[in-house]
């Protein structure tokens, strides 16, 4: 098959590996020239472009049966800080749905799309528990309109001939992002998340797993993507910083978050997760 695959960070680089080790022709991008030697070992083409901009999307998909579409964007520098653009952001969401839907002549064969959205997009799902795909959204935050509506550009996108998969996942962790790593930065702090809500964490190397199931069984819809871990944030992160000898974290619950989420419709298509309790944040699980 030829695969296109949209940003190549994190998940987008395991899942060109992924493919690329099983045969499969690959094509990814980046937005940074300086990155395409790097690359150049998981990718067969590498195109340097925003995911927005509808030519260099018809150079990347050109021929292509499925389109991965694992972007993320918006973090600039401002002051020798870190900060979101709102702008950069939206415009690598919306922005590359609409680059897609205006290039897509140039992939007449396109079976299959994945998007790697969110589970942001529920917010606090309206405080209704339990929630599943059928849980109407709550855009409290501009960041979670924008997942929402390029889950619903996409889905526009589809045909008798053509899926597409919106897979929102949970808080991806693996190799390198191993939950004592990402919990460092606010060890000890107070943040403004609510820790009642549920833990939705997932390994980088399910969610590479789940889009080859995907394109494997041409999945159509919305599925929530996150493992079987039973307890909230602030019990599961109180357990990681108590194992690794660090400060509790604080949460203030002011923005709350959805509770009793299931994800029982991707177990239902057949997934079965290879990291169900989070206790292999270290491991490559796909080697």
């Amino acid at each position: 098959m030829k695969i296109a695959i949209v940003g190549a960070a994190y998940t987008g680089l395991a899942t060109a590996r992924h493919f690329r080790r099983q045969g499969h022709t690959v094509a990814v991008t980046t937005t940074r020239a300086d990155r395409a030697a790097e690359l150049a070992p998981v990718a067969d083409r590498v195109v340097v472009t925003k995911g927005s901009d509808p030519a260099g999307m018809r150079e990347l998909i050109r021929d292509a049966d499925v389109v991965v579409l694992t972007m993320a964007g918006g973090l600039g520098v401002k002051d020798g800080k870190p900060f979101m653009d709102p702008v950069a952001y939206r415009d690598s969401y919306v922005g590359t749905a609409e680059g897609l839907a205006a290039a897509l002549d140039a992939a007449p064969g396109l079976r299959q799309i994945v998007f790697c959205s969110s589970l942001n997009a529920y917010g606090d799902a309206h405080g209704v528990s339990p929630v599943d795909e059928s849980t109407a959204p709550n855009a409290a935050s501009p960041a979670q309109q924008v997942f929402i509506e390029t889950e619903q550009k996409l889905a526009a996108l589809a045909t008798p001939a053509r899926h597409v998969c919106n897979y929102r996942t949970g808080t991806i962790y693996g190799p390198g992002r191993e939950h004592r790593n990402e919990l460092r930065f606010i060890a000890g702090k107070q943040i403004p998340f609510d820790g009642k809500s549920d833990a939705m964490l997932v390994h980088r190397d399910d969610v590479v797993r789940a889009i080859d199931f995907a394109v494997a069984r041409g999945l159509d819809g919305l599925y929530n993507l996150f493992n079987d871990i039973p307890e909230n944030k602030e019990t599961f992160f109180a357990r990681v910083s108590a194992r690794e000898g660090l400060e509790p974290v604080t949460w203030l619950g002011v923005v709350r978050g959805p509770r009793g989420v299931s994800n029982a419709r991707i177990k239902a298509a057949g997934f079965a997760f290879a990291d169900p309790l989070g206790d292999r944040e270290g491991e490559d699980l796909l080697a």
